[in-house]
């Protein structure tokens, strides 16, 4: 029985611990998050297309339990895609150690890309 009250004390020293430490790590993180996301939708404000063929999605974000929590649409003759990827990029994984040290959790279900459509001249997700 003490082996068991010693190892709930250490855990809850422990998590303590991670949590006081994490906090300030946490905010940075989350500021950083808000100024990629309003970048992203500014760079991809312009989806503007004359068919199917000029519309793409990119995984966005990073559930908990693995896998984006959905897909940006974007026209790829309007952006600068290198730029979109390293962005995205950049989002999913401060997401990801965010999920990590916040012990956060999700459904585990499966987001497919969608199929994308111009319609009325604007890349949509069907």
């Amino acid at each position: 029985m003490k082996s068991i009250f010693w190892c709930v004390a250490v855990l809850f020293i422990a998590m303590g611990c991670v949590d006081d430490d994490n906090s300030e790590g946490i905010a940075v993180r989350e500021k950083r998050l808000a100024e990629i996301s309003a970048e992203v939708e500014a760079v991809i404000a312009n989806k503007s297309c004359n068919g199917a063929d000029d519309c793409a999605s990119i995984a966005w974000g990073s559930k908990p339990c693995g896998g984006p929590w959905g897909y940006l649409v974007y026209a790829p003759s309007n952006v600068e895609v290198s730029r979109l990827e390293s962005l995205v990029a950049e989002y999913n994984s401060l997401e990801s150690e965010l999920n990590q040290l916040r012990g956060s959790a999700s459904d585990c279900a499966l987001v497919e890309q969608p199929e994308l459509e111009c319609t009325d001249n604007v890349c949509v997700a069907m």
